[in-house]
């Protein structure tokens, strides 16, 4: 049933041009499909196979999102609510990251895009449907993150927006999306932080990876949106995105590459290592990576309140997502 979900949504999920609208003053339907949420821009995702449930965050509070993958999309389980997290001592704000671990627990990640500790927190928790879901905190050098960033890129600012792990769950991989001065000056990157993972510490990372998407894109620079080991376990998909200066329909963008493993596990370039030709191209802004055992990949979309408004049915509780086939 779900490969025949994922074929029916991925022969739609992928047009190549903008729907043209039908008068001058009528307004075109959103680029993918529309699912429900709450004070929503999702901004992480992950597929949990012992309920066969997509597990999504959003930047804009602490629900933890759950849905089960219909021909009619991504609808709220029966029984279910879109409850927040449980915290921890501490509050926690931004998530912008989520992965599975070997053992099922799943781990979440802050944007540590500011000095307030809720910015800069990572959380581990178990999810089972209709229950409360509990996180706990899990331990991470920030000093040593932040000096590993800063002497990669030469900035002191730095913004997460994704979080993996490997085959192992013993290494965890956080994506940086953008660096700068300060938060006004951001500029897009495609960087991965490599640390130790045992049980709820994370060690000083032992690996900065830098990525390129220039020579693939025409010297255009995203950013890092996500990351996730593929099905097969012998590669990494990356996500990428672009928001434009301007409030248009194409103003909004991303891709999807995969990196051999190797390149995220092994010693770090001295380079930055370019990425080869993109899997996917997407005409809204992606920030989450669910990955499905089969292959199959939901991707959510955290498009900006203003964007939203240039489609007709986008509302501001709404998110977009897409159903694609990942080994095609």
């Amino acid at each position: 049933m779900l490969a025949a979900l994922v074929g029916a949504w991925a022969s739609k999920a992928i047009p190549s041009v903008s729907p043209a609208p039908a008068s001058p003053a009528a307004l075109p339907p959103p680029p993918y499909g529309v699912f429900a949420g709450q004070s929503f821009e999702p901004s992480a995702a992950a597929f949990d196979p012992a309920t066969g449930r997509v597990l999504v965050l959003s930047d804009h509070d602490t629900s933890l999102y759950r849905y089960h993958l219909t021909a009619a999309g991504l609808v709220l389980p029966r029984g279910e609510r879109h409850e927040p997290l449980r915290l921890p001592e501490g509050a926690a704000a931004k998530f912008e990251g989520l992965t599975r671990l070997p053992s099922g627990d799943f781990l979440a990640v802050t944007a540590f895009d500011r000095p307030d500790p809720a910015f800069r927190r990572v959380l581990r928790f178990s999810y089972r449907p209709g229950a409360p879901v509990e996180a706990r905190p899990v331990a991470v050098d920030d000093a040593a993150l932040t000096a590993a960033i800063r002497a990669a890129t030469g900035l002191p600012w730095f913004k997460i927006e994704g979080v993996a792990v490997d085959r192992t769950g013993t290494r965890v991989l956080f994506g940086v999306r953008c660096v700068g001065e300060t938060y006004e000056e951001p500029r897009d990157v495609v960087l991965v932080v490599r640390c130790r993972l045992a049980g709820d510490r994370v060690a000083a990372p032992d690996a900065v990876i830098r990525l390129s998407t220039a020579e693939a894109l025409g010297g255009m620079a995203e950013g890092l949106s996500d990351l996730q080991l593929d099905a097969r376990g012998d590669g990494f998909l990356v996500l990428t995105s672009h928001e434009g200066p301007d409030t248009t329909p194409d103003g909004h963008s991303g891709h999807l590459f995969r990196v051999p493993a190797g390149v995220l596990l092994g010693a770090a370039p001295p380079a930055p290592v370019r990425l080869g030709a993109p899997i996917r191209r997407f005409r809204a802004k992606p920030e989450g990576l669910a990955v499905v055992p089969s292959g199959a990949l939901v991707v959510v979309f955290d498009d900006d309140r203003e964007w939203k408004h240039l489609f007709a049915g986008y509302e501001q509780s709404d998110g977009l997502f897409a159903v694609i086939d990942a080994r095609s």
